[in-house]
């Protein structure tokens, strides 16, 4: 009973001169009597909103926004390839002229984006066109490597987890993007190294085994796609072993082949590895063989050309960049490389010869020279970081950013930008930057 009927009641029992008005008591007993009806139905309307989410669900909601998509249902058993959830749902597949109109909206210099969920280092990390894709790699100094990863959505600006793949965790796999699916290949782990890999569909979510290579297991020197195969070869081992083989895989006809071996070994052609340029018909390797002090026998590095058509490699011309790191892009029409003394040099395929460069304007120190091309700017990246106009035929200094912290994954060209993902292998370090060179 309502607590002012009952008030009413009990005055009329205490006062019988108390008057009552029976119509008002039967109109406002109706009124309590709908609400009671309309709130039973909407915890039954509720109730059986949550039933199929089960206690996930439940959790679900009460759980805080953050910047991953989780997946709403019951946890996978824990494999020994991974830890994360798998993803219950592709990333949404944007369209090239909505990546682009974000892309292109970022302001000019760097810009900080949310940071991958979780601290990795040497991921693999690709552009597939309209996201990044960031696998693998390890947690630093805690020394776990991955299987898992994530898709990073550029409009949204928001990170995805995909699958985790059918391999055990592994760092510096090699790794192409097809136009249909990302390939990984071999990488190393505590101590181990890997011959296995696996093909990513982002469309359906799902991964599939590769066949078995003909190679020994390693993390590659050199990696490229051609437009039909990856090309894998080399081995970054500083045991003393001169290792020339490589293989290429098709994934139409889902078959390996063994490339011819190269005339020299190289171990060392970027950080992380690999740093190779594929030009049309050639893929390029400079690079160097290093020992476990890093020392190079060679005065200079060395650069190498395979050209699939014939089956045959050819050296390059000398050129002198430092034996002990050196890295390449290809701008559209010729390769530029760089090392960490702050030498650098362009290739001409069609000429076979190099030109000196000036000094990218970047501080001088040991640090492993990495890069990334767009179709008219060259981010070179060091201590520091300098542009190369490909039309102007300069470098352009960029200015640092505030809190210098640029990411430690690979430079890749997305788009108009330029994105650098990961952490660091000496601390938990973990970003995700953006540079827009406009």
């Amino acid at each position: 009973m309502a607590p002012e009927i009952r008030d009413q009641l009990r005055r009329a029992a205490r006062d019988p001169r108390t008057d009552l008005d029976p119509a008002a008591l039967r109109r406002r007993a109706r009124q309590l009597r709908r609400r009671r009806v309309t709130a039973a139905a909407a915890a039954v309307a509720l109730l059986v909103l949550l039933l199929p989410l089960g206690q996930a669900g439940l959790e679900r909601l009460r759980e805080p926004a953050g910047v991953v998509d989780r997946p709403v249902g019951p946890e996978p058993p824990p494999t020994t390839t991974a830890t994360t959830r798998r993803a219950s749902r592709p990333a949404p597949l944007r369209t090239p002229q909505e990546v682009l109109r974000a892309l292109s909206r970022l302001p000019p210099g760097w810009s900080d984006l949310p940071p991958p969920p979780g601290p990795r280092a040497r991921a693999v990390s690709l552009w597939i066109g309209s996201s990044l894709f960031f696998w693998g790699g390890d947690s630093g100094n805690a020394g776990t490597h991955h299987a898992d990863g994530w898709l990073f959505d550029p409009v949204a600006r928001r990170w995805h987890a995909f699958s985790p793949a059918p391999l055990a965790g592994r760092s510096l796999a090699a790794a192409v993007w097809t136009g249909d699916a990302v390939i990984v290949w071999g990488g190393y782990a505590k101590g181990s190294t890997f011959n296995d890999g696996a093909a990513y569909d982002p469309m359906t979510d799902t991964w599939r085994l590769l066949p078995s290579a003909p190679l020994s297991a390693r993390a590659p020197v050199a990696t490229v796609w051609t437009g039909d195969e990856l090309i894998v070869w080399g081995d970054t081992r500083r045991d003393g072993s001169d290792v020339r083989d490589g293989a290429a895989f098709n994934p139409q006809t889902n078959r390996w082949r063994m490339i011819a071996p190269a005339p020299v070994g190289l171990n060392l052609a970027g950080w992380p590895p690999p740093s190779t340029v594929w030009t049309g018909q050639e893929m390029v390797v400079v690079g160097s063989r290093l020992d476990n002090n890093n020392a190079s026998r060679s005065r200079y590095a060395t650069g190498l050309a395979y050209r699939p058509a014939t089956d045959a490699w050819r050296a390059l011309p000398r050129v002198k960049l430092s034996p002990q790191a050196s890295t390449a892009v290809w701008t559209g029409s010729k390769v530029l490389a760089w090392d960490y003394d702050l030498r650098a040099a362009i290739y001409d395929p069609k000429r076979d010869s190099w030109r000196r460069l000036p000094r990218p304007p970047v501080d001088s120190c040991e640090s492993y020279p990495d890069g990334a091309a767009t179709d008219r700017m060259v981010l070179a990246q060091g201590c520091g970081h300098a542009l190369w106009d490909t039309q102007a035929g300069k470098w352009i200094k960029v200015e640092p950013k505030k809190n210098r912290y640029y990411g430690h994954g690979r430079v890749v060209a997305a788009g108009p930008v330029f994105l650098m993902a990961g952490a660091t292998h000496e601390s938990d370090a973990n970003g995700l930057v953006a540079y827009n060179p406009r």
